[in-house]
């Protein structure tokens, strides 16, 4: 019995010891990351970008390209600005697919996006 309760304690400590590096070791990749981003759709078919930056020592590029890899739309945003947000109106745009690419100092974020058009149905009644 009292080596079972040895082993036991042991791997818990083992368990214990890989939890905190594994911790230890994603707290540093969050603070290399020079960004976060939030990219979502709304209800009304818009795409919402929000970025908080680490360091305001560099300045921000948004592209959007087709799935031609031509560029749509890009916004270069200060250096200055630590957080910010656009609402990109994506209503004009073709069907196909899109590629959203957030880049700072030499760290990119890619999020990727299809837009369809929907069908009507067709119906036929006889009266």
């Amino acid at each position: 019995m009292k080596n079972s309760i040895k082993t036991f304690v042991y791997a818990l400590a083992l368990v214990a010891s890989a939890s905190f590096t594994a911790n230890a070791e994603d707290k540093e990749t969050k603070k290399a990351a020079g960004f976060g981003t939030g990219i979502y759709s709304t209800k009304s078919g818009k795409i919402n970008v929000l970025v908080n930056k680490v360091n305001v020592d560099a300045s921000t590029t948004i592209l959007l390209r087709n799935e031609k890899g031509e560029i749509v739309y890009r916004e270069t945003i200060n250096k200055s600005s630590q957080k910010f947000g656009r609402t990109l109106n994506v209503d004009d745009l073709e069907s196909g697919k899109y590629e959203i690419e957030i880049s700072s100092k030499g760290e990119k974020q890619t999020k990727f996006f299809e837009l369809s058009e929907q069908q009507s149905e067709r119906i036929l009644a006889v009266k």
